[in-house]
């Protein structure tokens, strides 16, 4: 006999009772034994598996984040570039500053060689005058000293134009420098973003690891229980599965011993009866053959 919420099977041994039994007449009734179906919540364990199978994919996304390093590699790619702007920029301006430093002094040698040109001509206008001769060396001198004025003059020109070029290249490298300052500052910025993402998601992952690791301990704690239970039923099916087959034994010999008590009765009644017959039979015959009556001879 089964049913859905439990299953129990039951013995009885109605048909044949023990002789004691039989002689006064009741059924033997052998116990009952019931043997429970466990609720193993399969479902359960699939969820915990599903569980353990998405913190697996969190930790590998993890892993895969932390091991992203883009940024940092850019960063580290646009730093000798930077290095460049700066060693350009410092060599530009220390050219800058000698070129100012001769721009500055080229005005009093100038000055000084048109000084020593007014006091010669002015010499020579006075001797002139005079109708003094000038001397050769003198001519030579002013002659030297025009030829200084036209080089200075011209290094004046020359220095100029180097200074507009240094300033022009000055305000290259100042732009370019600008220019890798600001994408320096982009990419800390990007960087410190990334990072700050990173450590949010690094967080969220650990919650969701200790989540998940309390779960899967959750989880285990009750599978095990689960498995305790299940080897707790096996063992009480084995000593059911025993105590039925004693109880089937003990049904079988009471069944023999019932029929066997059965067909000796039976053959004891028999017995008797067929005793009782032939006592019967024999009183009759002897009675019929030596009864004579009174009186009468043979």
């Amino acid at each position: 006999m089964s049913s859905d919420n439990g299953a129990f099977i039951e013995l009885t041994s109605s048909p044949c009772s023990p002789p004691h039994s039989a002689t006064r007449g009741g059924p033997a009734v052998v116990s009952t034994v019931e043997l429970s179906d466990p609720s193993l919540g399969l479902a359960g364990v699939r969820a915990s598996l599903s569980a353990l199978q998405q913190s697996i994919d969190q930790v590998e996304t993890l892993r895969e984040l932390r091991s992203d390093h883009e940024l940092t590699d850019a960063a580290n790619a646009a730093s000798p570039y930077v290095l460049f702007c700066q060693y350009k920029y410092d060599v530009v301006r220390y050219k800058l500053e000698s070129t100012w430093t001769e721009l500055a002094e080229s005005p009093l040698q100038r000055s000084s060689v048109h000084d020593r040109i007014s006091i010669l001509e002015a010499q020579l206008a006075v001797a002139s005058s005079f109708g003094v001769i000038v001397p050769p060396d003198t001519a030579r001198r002013i002659a030297d000293l025009e030829s200084q004025l036209a080089r200075s003059q011209s290094d004046l020109q020359v220095a100029r134009d180097r200074q507009s070029a240094l300033v022009l290249e000055l305000r290259e490298s100042a732009m370019s420098h600008k220019a890798a300052q600001a994408e320096v500052v982009r990419l800390e910025a990007a960087i410190e973003h990334k990072t700050c993402r990173l450590r949010i998601l690094r967080v969220n992952y650990e919650r969701r690891l200790r989540v998940a690791d309390t779960t899967i301990a959750t989880h285990s704690t009750e599978l095990n229980r689960l498995q305790d239970r299940v080897s707790t039923l096996d063992r009480d099916l084995q000593k059911a599965s025993q105590r039925a087959q004693a109880a089937i034994s003990q049904r079988d010999q009471a069944r023999a011993e019932r029929v066997a008590t059965r067909q000796y009765y039976l053959y004891t009644f028999v017995g008797v009866v067929l005793i009782r017959i032939l006592c019967h039979r024999g009183s009759c015959l002897s009675g019929s053959r030596y009864y004579r009556p009174a009186g009468k001879t043979d």
